[in-house]
């Protein structure tokens, strides 16, 4: 699936579509690409490549918290809830995954922050 922020009508999407533990996400016009294409899993991952999870960095749970790729562990700074209202919040620590300064522009980055209702925090899937 892919996963698109509301407000930038943009995917999230993997930069040169990198496969390196540590990339960082990135809002990216959506095409469809490996790069771009995501799984919610039934221990609530979200997989790119089939082996990589969205993660908190450093299992941090604080705002401002990087969102990255890592290899799938299992812990949880890699598990998602898909909430009805649109927003993608961490298992972890119970914040939204948000386009950083409200951005849309190609190239904007993701982070955790505080859920605030905000359209940047809006997301919704595609098949």
């Amino acid at each position: 699936m892919l996963i698109a922020g509301n407000q930038s009508g943009r995917c999230v999407d993997i930069p040169n579509s990198s496969t390196s533990n540590g990339a960082r996400p990135q809002l990216w016009d959506c095409n469809g690409g490996s790069n771009q294409r995501w799984t919610h899993t039934a221990n609530r991952t979200l997989t790119v490549y089939g082996n990589k999870c969205l993660d908190a960095s450093g299992a941090g749970s604080s705002n401002g918290t990087a969102v990255i790729i890592w290899d799938c562990n299992g812990q949880p700074n890699q598990q998602w809830n898909l909430n009805a209202n649109g927003t993608i919040t961490g298992a972890q620590s119970g914040l939204c995954l948000d386009a950083v300064g409200s951005g849309t522009a190609n190239g904007t980055q993701l982070h955790l922050w505080a859920c605030h209702g905000g359209a940047n925090q809006q997301w919704s899937t595609r098949s």
